[in-house]
Parts: structure tokens; sequence; C-alpha cells
């Protein structure tokens, strides 16, 4: 199989990764990036293309840019290819906000279109990534996007109504974690412990608590209140959380997240 990555940032270098590690010389890779500077450290296997000489064949064209140069680089690099070179691949895009309408109305109503939501976990082999297939794609299509995301983690199908959502829980959601890891950390520093065993500790006790209800898929309700005891710790801790409305603004988060995702994507037009 053969794909192109247009866009060598911090996703389309992960998914470069993914892909070398899991699925080797399996996979032949061309890269290219407006920005020469941003394929370095890309390292072996990897050829990079050149739009205005285009001398690879893809199977899989994916787009890595921000959603701003979508329009240009559909217009300037992918247009050329399909009605110039005539090549016939299927475009994935991981553009935030940005419809599959919105790239066909560029590609043509034809043009086999995949959007993608991925987060930056692909980085280690654990993403998160959802899809959505335009109707034009091939029987055949979803398993090649599969195959190519799954190097970078799980992989889910979705309708493209919900990727706004997708947006707001699994694209941004990283960043929610993050800040509650360090919030965990900075409370253990502020029990007495030091900040470095605060902030293992508060990974790991991350790590652990999710892997649980992975591993049980119990609800998190339920394994919740297997940590408390009457009268004990966990619930004074858990009392606190809900004074400060905890869930709430976690949910408003992802609310406002997804909600971000819709704007940016116009309401489907780049």
């Amino acid at each position: 199989m053969n794909i192109a990555i247009l866009g060598t940032g911090n996703m389309g270098k992960a998914i470069i990764g993914g892909i070398k590690r899991v699925r080797g010389g399996d996979v032949r890779i061309g890269v290219w990036d407006k920005v020469p500077g941003a394929m370095e450290g890309i390292g072996d296997g990897v050829e990079v293309v050149n739009p205005s000489c285009w001398k690879f064949n893809p199977d899989v064209l994916l787009i890595a840019v921000k959603p701003g140069d979508v329009p240009g680089l559909l217009d300037d690099v992918v247009v050329p290819l399909i009605q110039k070179d005539k090549m016939d691949f299927l475009t994935v895009s991981i553009a935030a906000g940005v419809s599959i309408q919105s790239i066909q109305e560029r590609l043509g109503d034809n043009a086999r279109v995949c959007r993608v939501m991925p987060n930056t976990p692909a980085l280690i082999g654990e993403g998160m990534s959802a899809y959505s297939l335009s109707d034009s794609c091939f029987p055949g299509d979803a398993g090649i996007v599969e195959y190519v995301l799954s190097a970078c983690g799980k992989v889910v199908s979705v309708p493209e109504k919900l990727m706004d959502a997708v947006t707001g829980i699994s694209g941004s959601g990283p960043a929610f974690v993050y800040g509650f890891i360090e919030a965990l950390a900075e409370g253990g520093v502020g029990a007495g412990l030091p900040y470095a065993l605060a902030l293992d500790m508060a990974v790991q006790t991350v790590i652990g608590a999710a892997r649980m209800v992975q591993v049980t898929a119990e609800h998190p309700s339920v394994l919740r209140s297997r940590v408390m005891s009457p009268g004990g710790t966990t619930v004074k801790g858990i009392f606190a959380l809900e004074r400060a409305a905890f869930k709430g603004a976690v949910m408003s988060a992802v609310e406002e997240a997804a909600a971000q995702s819709a704007r940016m994507g116009g309401k489907g037009k780049i």
C-alpha cells in the first residue's frame, strides 16, 4: 500500500511513526510539508514528494494540515493530482471541523473522502481515532482506513454528524486529563508529598483507574462506589469535587470544545 501524507506536524509525524512501527515494509510512505524544516526527524523509510513534480502514486492521500490550510492544499496539490494526473485515491483528512462535503466541493462529488478525528496519544500508539466515510467510498475503504489508523491506537466508525462531539471528548480530552493529573499532583504536594513523587503517583493512578474501566467493563460509578467507605476519605474528597462542580465543569469543557469544532467547520464550509 502507498500512503502520501501531506503535513508533518505533530499528528502527521505520529501517524507516520505508527505506520512505520507497526506496518513496516508493507507500506510505502511519501511525505510533504510546505515548511521544509517540518519534515526533519521523520527518519528512514520515508520518501519526500514534490507537488510540482509528483512521482508517487498513492492508494491513500492523508491531509494532516491545519484546517485553515486545507483549501489551499486541496486546490494547489490534490485537485491537480486528480484532474491532471488522473490519480484515484482515498482522501483522508484529519483537519478538525472540516466536513466531507466541503472537501468534495473542491475534489468532486465522486471523490472518495474520509474524515478522521485522531488525538495526540497516537504519538505513543495509544490514540483514539474516529472516522466517517463519504457515500462515494468503496466497500473496502473502511478496512483501509482502519488498517492505517490502527497502527496508532484504537479506531471506531461514527456518523459524521457526531464528529464534533468526538472532537470535544477525544480530540480535546487529553488536555483535560493532563490538567487533572497536574491538579492531582499539586494536591499531593499540598498534602506534603515531594512533587516528583506526587506526579508519579498521579500519573499511575489515572492509568490504573482508566484500565480498571477498560478491563472490567463496569460503569465508572460502580467502580467509584467500591472505593468509598462510609465517612471515609474518598467520599469527603468527592464531596469537595462536587462542591466545586467538578463533573459539570468537565461536561461543559467537552461541550465547548465540540461547539468550537462546529464553528471551525463553518456549517460545513472551508
